[in-house]
């Protein structure tokens, strides 16, 4: 994969959170961060790189790009990492499908299989073939690390809450060889996930904030940018515009991609383009 220029690594971060959980006091983390803040990119482009040198296993899945069917893409990355490509499971026998082709875990790939939902039997099959496939997982002579995106996406409990706790047993009793980590951009979402007494999560995860990008991300985009367009930029106007921004690094991201494009160094002007743009998108009726 070529490397992506506007990307800030923040390598020792990622190394950071592998080092916690492989210490073995908490067998899964959750970081949360309001949307936009870097969390998918972290995972996607730091953390799970760093786990692949590790030697881990790894599985990731955004279940916010597959909301209207997260059981089923969930699953089927779980299945996909214990079984392999091209390795039919039970459940796709049982409903008379050969295979999972066209399914994605990445984003951007996922296809919904609302089909799924099929009855109380078939959903009590799936969560058998859950603890197969962790049991698998938890066989091979490397560890294994998931990682789940958005996972306040499971908080329905009528829905999803017998595939996280399913889930919760697996990492309970494979917590020495199945690490996980989640990210969460709702705190009531994570609330009824992880704190209230009867959910299957209650107590099971170490919450954390996710940090916020410093001086030093900005000094990186501002390299990126002139290495682009042989344009400099001044430096203290840039981490000006960046706190303006509530420090969120979409919204710098998107600032930087419209002065390349213009072909303009005039940040005032381009930080107020971007803060009406955000200000028109949040005030746009939702349908």
């Amino acid at each position: 994969m070529a490397k992506d220029p506007w990307h800030y690594p923040r390598t020792a971060l990622a190394d950071q959170y592998l080092k916690t959980l492989a210490i073995g006091l908490s067998k899964s983390l959750v970081l949360f961060a309001q949307r936009r803040m870097g969390k998918t990119e972290f995972l996607r482009k730091d953390l799970l790189p760093a786990a692949e040198k590790a030697g881990y296993i790894t599985i990731y899945v955004s279940l916010w790009e597959s909301r209207e069917d997260p059981k089923s893409v969930l699953l089927d990355a779980i299945r996909k990492a214990a079984e392999g490509e091209g390795i039919i499971s039970g459940v796709w026998r049982r409903l008379g499908w050969p295979g999972s082709k066209g399914v994605r875990a990445h984003a951007g790939t996922i296809g919904a299989l609302a089909s799924w939902e099929q009855g109380t039997a078939e959903a009590s099959d799936r969560m058998l073939d859950l603890r197969q496939w962790m049991n698998t997982l938890a066989q091979k002579k490397n560890p294994t690390l998931l990682l789940v995106d958005e996972i306040q996406t499971l908080a329905d409990e009528k829905r999803y809450g017998a595939l996280v706790a399913a889930l919760r047993s697996a990492l309970d009793k494979h917590g020495d060889q199945i690490k996980a980590i989640f990210t969460g951009s709702s705190s009531e979402g994570l609330r009824r996930m992880f704190q209230m007494e009867k959910a299957p999560f209650f107590q099971f995860n170490h919450q954390i904030p996710f940090p916020q990008l410093g001086p030093e991300f900005v000094q990186h985009m501002l390299r990126a940018f002139a290495n682009a367009t042989q344009r400099q930029l001044n430096e203290a106007e840039a981490w000006q515009a960046f706190t303006d921004l509530a420090l969120v690094p979409e919204h710098f991201r998107l600032m930087m991609a419209n002065m390349v494009q213009s072909g303009s160094i005039d940040i005032a002007t381009a930080l107020e383009e971007v803060k009406a743009a955000i200000q028109e998108t949040a005030e746009y009726p939702s349908k």
